[in-house]
């Protein structure tokens, strides 16, 4: 009776070591935290590099469930408070308004998701178009969270932490506490992402989960783990085009692990290499045309970034400055035209990506950065990483036939082969968020060669099944979430029923739905209490802003609050009357009573800026909900 008891306390120990620091990442989005202090997560910095991996190297070395509580904990603190800075700060960038309303790209990523939701094709929402995937798993966490863009922006930063913690877990068990936490430091550069309805978050998430399994495959090769974590890196790198290049040689590397008493089995290569070509075609081709996406537009930017190389590595926007089209099949014609009158054009184009992928600039495959005294901070980080990306392989070559030295290797030269085709001049490090656990572990194993741990440690088989187990979890729930969920919600959505309004002349009738948690409301001093999403601080707003003496949709926006007598509302929605996505700016005075959710009929006059469409609401009609 004694044991089963002492064994039943162990569980609880174990349980409470996850579910308390999972708690404590809700915890702390409660509270208001001081943006100059969590204004310090926003930018991966030198600094930020060195507090984090102390932090880790310190929650690493505790042993069992100690280091769990720990190790968690610290990852969902280091996440919350990422993202605590966006919803305390009012911060507005490219990508963000007042930290949570989605803005250009991120912008056509939530319109798709909220078509999805109505049924209706993602057509017209660039990069929502060309890279479905996301959309549809955001279209799900919109449904289940009720629309709060808020909740399920903070959902997928906790799959973020989840994902980073599981994966730098495997190294610890590994190689030690030391290269765990060289791994973490790195892939901690991610938290830039926090916050954004950006494809690279999800990227991430399947990225690591997909890395565990196979990574946990190479102790004891099975075919339904295999293929499950191929299956989920696949999806990762379709989710956030990336290194489709790893495919082939993991292909290679299967069949060097499955190949019995012969040197090589080609039949498990061809059977990873099927597996491999199926799963893209559903993830990509079958899944957009069930979305009623018609051919020819999944990685249709695909064609710019070529177009950019085939050019001498001129960047990804050459394509339409010098074409003046975004048609992907009239660019790919115009960069074969080219190639074959400047063949060698395209070499230099590859030499430039190798060069910006690991030598020391803000393009760089270790993005640190920082002015004045910071600069040589950053350029001796990146010389340390860099020299530890050697040692790495180095020890990796020396035990080849280990599985998992195979495995790492054969990831390594995968991203390796792909860069030239994901050149950093069109989006530095991000294009390889999917596969960057296989690349940042590799710096990590050369920094082990400094521990007085014992260098490919083997792990317990209760490790092994433990966190095999949650990596299929999360695996299987995240892609049927992002593959089938979406093709559910898209064949059962519908558009709201609702009255056209009849407006004045020059006045555009407009129907739109909001949700809790998905605007924002600019306070002028003194009229309110803000400081926490959705209440911005105009101050706030105006301070932290980014791209306010450039951006004239901000000017705009800074000029109409500057006009209204009071506080104002800014709603990211589609106008259901044209199916055209706006920026709906609301004087609070034009507001009858609370418009947090449900919808909304009405009348406005149309701004256009450079870029974007805002729609400055003159009237709310009765009954409209």
């Amino acid at each position: 009776m004694k044991e089963k008891l002492h064994v039943g306390s162990k569980d609880l120990t174990r349980v409470g070591s996850i579910l308390l620091p999972l708690v404590l990442f809700w915890v702390i989005l409660q509270f208001r935290i001081p943006p100059f202090f969590s204004q310090y997560f926003l930018v991966y910095s030198v600094e930020l590099f060195g507090i984090v991996f102390i932090l880790y190297y310190l929650a690493f070395r505790l042993p069992g469930n100690f280091g769990t509580l720990a190790c968690l904990g610290l990852t969902m603190t280091l996440i919350a408070l990422t993202l605590s800075y966006k919803w305390t700060s009012g911060f507005s960038d490219n990508f963000i308004i007042g930290g949570l309303v989605p803005y250009k790209d991120a912008k056509n990523y939530y319109v798709g998701a909220n078509l999805i939701l109505d049924g209706t094709p993602p057509l017209g929402a660039g990069q929502a178009t060309e890279r479905p995937l996301f959309p549809g798993f955001l279209s799900f966490l919109l449904l289940v969270t009720a629309g709060n863009l808020k909740i399920s922006l903070a959902i997928l930063g906790q799959l973020v932490g989840i994902g980073l913690y599981l994966s730098a877990r495997q190294i610890r068990n590994s190689f030690g506490a030391l290269a765990a936490s060289c791994y973490a430091a790195l892939l901690f550069f991610i938290q830039s992402g926090i916050g954004y309805t950006m494809s690279e978050t999800l990227g991430v998430i399947l990225g690591c989960f997909g890395f565990v399994i196979i990574w946990l495959a190479s102790y004891n090769p099975k075919w339904p783990d295999l293929l499950l974590g191929l299956f989920t890196l696949m999806v990762a790198v379709s989710v956030r085009p990336g290194a489709f290049f790893i495919f082939p040689m993991l292909a290679i590397w299967v069949g060097w692990i499955f190949r019995g008493e012969k040197k090589f089995s080609l039949k498990a290569t061809f059977y990873t290499v099927a597996m491999v070509l199926i799963g893209y075609l559903l993830v990509n081709s079958i899944y957009s045309r069930l979305l009623g996406i018609p051919p020819g537009y999944s990685f249709g930017n695909f064609s710019y970034a070529i177009y950019g190389q085939v050019r001498g590595g001129t960047g990804w926007f050459s394509a339409i400055r010098e074409l003046g089209t975004r048609n992907p099949a009239a660019v790919y014609r115009a960069a074969l035209e080219f190639f074959l009158d400047h063949p060698f054009s395209l070499f230099i184009g590859f030499a430039k990506a190798y060069r910006d992928f690991f030598l020391f600039n803000d393009r760089s495959i270790f993005p640190f950065a920082g002015p004045g005294w910071q600069y040589w901070a950053n350029l001796c980080l990146w010389l340390g990483a860099l020299t530890l990306l050697v040692l790495g392989l180095i020890q990796l070559w020396r035990s080849l036939r280990s599985n998992l030295s195979s495995l790492l290797i054969a990831g390594f030269i995968g991203i390796f082969l792909s860069i030239p085709f994901l050149p950093p001049i069109d989006g530095g490090s991000r294009f390889y968020v999917s596969t960057m656990p296989f690349f940042y572990v590799l710096p990590a194993i050369g920094i082990s060669r400094f521990s007085k741990e014992t260098r490919q440690l083997i792990p317990s088989d209760r490790e092994l099944r433990g966190d095999l187990a949650a990596a299929r979890f999360f695996s299987i729930s995240i892609v049927a979430l992002t593959v089938i969920a979406p093709l559910v919600i898209f064949s059962l959505g519908q558009k709201p029923i609702y009255t056209l309004p009849v407006c004045p002349a020059r006045q555009e009738p407009f129907v739109l739905e909001t949700h809790d948690g998905s605007y924002v409301d600019l306070v002028k001093k003194g009229s309110s209490t803000c400081g926490m999403i959705p209440e911005v601080c105009l101050h706030d707003f105006e301070s932290n802003n980014v791209e306010r003496q450039v951006d004239d949709y901000y000017q705009a926006i800074l000029a109409l609050i500057e006009g209204s007598p009071g506080n104002a509302r800014i709603i990211s929605a589609i106008d259901q009357v044209k199916s055209q996505p706006h920026y709906f700016f609301i004087s609070h005075d034009k507001m009858p009573g609370d418009l947090s959710s449900g919808l909304i009929t009405g009348c406005a006059v149309e701004i256009n800026t450079q870029n974007q469409s805002i729609y400055e609401v003159k009237s709310i009609l009765p009954g409209a909900r």
